[in-house]
């Protein structure tokens, strides 16, 4: 069964994130970057790809080689994705495809 929380260390404190409360993830340098719904941004050193592992497959997707996103949190899809807090996140060519047969497209 999977969780339904992430538990993120920091120091000496360690806090719960509800997965759906993740808006999208990216990279920075050693760090990964987490931009949740309440605006805030917690940094996490460990891999985009380890993190990924602990996400489920059906609610985030990788778009770019930097980027994973939370299909609850996009506004629109064009040449890039716009998520619901207006943050504009490149799809790159290689994750296109894979990105976009998620989705009923009419």
């Amino acid at each position: 069964m999977e969780q339904p929380f992430l538990i993120l260390a920091k120091d000496t404190t360690r806090e719960m994130i509800e997965r759906e409360s993740i808006v999208y993830v990216t990279v920075l340098d050693k760090y990964i970057q987490l931009k949740l719904i309440d605006s805030r941004t917690l940094r996490v050193r460990t891999s985009l790809r380890q993190f990924e592992k602990h996400l489920p497959t059906d609610l985030f997707l990788r778009i770019h080689k930097r980027y994973i996103v939370c299909i609850r949190h996009i506004r629109f899809v064009d040449m890039d994705v716009t998520m619901k807090t207006g943050d504009v996140l490149p799809i790159s060519k290689e994750f296109k495809a894979s990105f976009l047969s998620h989705f009923c497209i009419f």
